[in-house]
């Protein structure tokens, strides 16, 4: 744990609010990265990887706190059998090292840099349709190995703490939990939710059969610093955080998507305008969520306008 993340989550007890970046990833996308057919923007880092850092330091100069390295996608669940499984050490290694430049080149040296952690496998196609993620089933054995991998990366590269992204599917957290709970480094924990028709209950984002409610349940046990919810549709935040608090009492993040994703691309669809996701983040504030910002189809431009909340 460092004296900068110390110094944050004393701002969280002191009910400062904290801005987290947005979409690292669509950002890419939106400035012309390429993403992959079945690993999305897992190998940026090796082939783009001035592009990255300027990426990071855009969400800085926008306002973020907290920059998220741009991980998610590139575990062995993703990367295993395809061309960049080669470069698999250099992509990790470069995804931290850029977050660690764009701090530096920023001056801003209170930025805390989160090493994201995903139980996202590669995006797979029977024929012409992506399949599901619950369609692809893991053991046990391969979904440790690739956690414990991704956590010596970001505690060696020296992220500041780790964070979950689109926790969804039980059976694939509860081992990214338990791997992590042996890390000296902080856990932040960000589940995923969605609601199919309007006056249907909220479930799992990846499996419509798992309420909300179970998936929160799953994280009791392991203490994590922060819990929250992120790449959920904005209008559900509200309801989310709500449930969230029914059973977890400790500080809250909140950023949410916006369009959606047609791999291997984010479609820019419909996203919400920044000074409307400033004002439905307002609302987020006074209900007592602590860490504000975006994920997908969410830019510096909706960081900018979040930043003005503090």
């Amino acid at each position: 744990m460092t004296t900068v993340y110390d110094s944050a989550m004393q701002k969280v007890a002191n009910r400062e609010t904290l801005i987290l970046d947005g979409g690292t990833s669509t950002e890419l996308e939106r400035r012309g990265a390429k993403m992959q057919n079945t690993q999305w923007s897992a190998s940026v880092s090796f082939e783009s990887f001035d592009l990255l850092v300027d990426t990071h330091r855009a969400f800085i100069d926008a306002g973020a706190d907290i920059i998220t390295v741009n991980s998610y996608a590139s575990s062995r669940l993703v990367l295993a059998g395809t061309e960049s499984e080669k470069h698999f050490d250099v992509i990790n290694k470069k995804n931290i090292e850029a977050a660690l430049v764009a701090r530096e080149k920023s001056g801003a040296k209170d930025i805390l840099i989160a090493g994201s952690m995903s139980h996202q496998a590669s995006w797979k196609r029977d024929g012409t349709r992506v399949k599901q993620q619950i369609e692809t089933v893991i053991p046990k054995k391969e979904l440790d190995s690739a956690f414990q991998e991704m956590v010596n990366f970001h505690e060696i590269g020296g992220v500041d703490f780790l964070l979950l992204e689109m926790m969804t599917i039980p059976y694939r957290m509860k081992s990214l939990f338990q791997c992590v709970s042996q890390s000296h480094l902080p856990v932040w924990c960000g589940f995923s939710a969605k609601r199919r028709k309007e006056n249907n209950k909220i479930t799992s984002f990846h499996d419509e059969k798992v309420s909300f409610e179970e998936v929160v349940k799953l994280s009791l046990d392991y203490n994590f610093d922060v819990c929250g919810i992120m790449h959920t549709s904005a209008d559900l935040i509200s309801e989310c955080v709500e449930l969230i608090k029914t059973q977890y009492s400790g500080p809250l993040m909140a950023y949410p998507d916006s369009g959606y994703f047609k791999s291997p691309n984010w479609q820019f669809t419909d996203v919400i305008a920044p000074n409307d996701l400033a004002d439905l983040s307002s609302d987020w504030i006074d209900s007592g969520v602590n860490i504000i910002g975006g994920c997908c189809g969410l830019s510096p431009e909706h960081t900018k306008a979040q930043a003005k909340l503090k």
